[in-house]
């Protein structure tokens, strides 16, 4: 007697999967992805779960953010009760930077009218037009184009020093018409620019395009010509600078040849 069993073949793939799936159906899951739970003794078939659709979300335009109304300044239209209002004014836009107010200083109708953006704070901490290295920097830039301290007028756009060394832009406007109706008043042969945020202010262009030529403010009295020039505080921290300002100051009508 043959007591040795006759080996038994191993199941095809196909057979393991098939037997694996009638047992799932007798089971009673018809549906091996549902995601939600179901009894596998229960004889009733659980149907797949429905998702609820997902809602968009509906995004509101944010509200829009409205710049201040550019100030309108009530401008006296004589140079004696200019200077007074910008010394006294409570409307000036400066007025929330600093109780110091830097004046306007020299004769009118000059050979040469300066302009800054800004008054500049001594070592000391007082406020000026120009330090006293700045100021002595001028002059000799002056004296270049045969103009003396007689013969000029300095001024800023903004009679106050701002926190941080700049202006807003949305003030650039009314700044701008004040400087104009300033220069009106004094009535400058010819202007000296200093320093990018004056070139970008009355000219719209920064400091290297601005001064690559001559330019000219249209004012209540005439067209006046104007350069753009290197802050004499650049000049001083890089006087590598320096001829490049002498470059723009040849620009200028010469005072001596008229």
């Amino acid at each position: 007697m043959n007591l040795v069993t006759p080996p038994t073949k191993n199941p095809t793939a196909e057979a393991m999967v098939s037997s694996l799936q009638n047992w799932w159906s007798l089971a009673g899951v018809e549906w091996d992805y549902a995601e939600e739970p179901s009894s596998l003794l229960s004889r009733e078939v659980a149907s797949p779960s429905q998702k609820p659709e997902p809602q968009i979300a509906v995004t509101e335009p944010a509200p829009e953010i409205k710049k201040p109304a550019i100030q309108n300044e009530k401008l006296p239209g004589e140079y004696p009760e200019f200077v007074a209002w910008l010394a006294d004014s409570a409307s000036l836009i400066e007025a929330s930077w600093s109780k110091n107010r830097v004046m306007p200083q020299g004769a009118l109708q000059p050979e040469v009218m300066v302009i800054s953006a800004l008054p500049e704070k001594s070592r000391h901490g007082d406020t000026q037009l120009f330090n006293s290295d700045n100021q002595k920097l001028l002059n000799k830039m002056l004296a270049a184009i045969g103009c003396d301290s007689e013969q000029s007028y300095l001024s800023s756009i903004a009679v106050s020093a701002s926190v941080d060394g700049r202006i807003d832009e949305q003030h650039w406007p009314t700044l701008k018409t004040r400087l104009i109706h300033h220069i009106g008043l004094v009535r400058p042969r010819r202007i000296i620019c200093f320093g990018d945020l004056a070139a970008k202010i009355i000219f719209g262009e920064d400091l290297l395009s601005a001064r690559k030529n001559i330019q000219f403010i249209n004012h209540s009295s005439s067209k006046t010509e104007a350069i753009v020039t290197f802050h004499p505080r650049i000049l001083i921290e890089r006087p590598l600078f320096k001829a490049e300002a002498w470059k723009d100051l040849q620009m200028l009508t010469r005072i001596s040849a008229l």
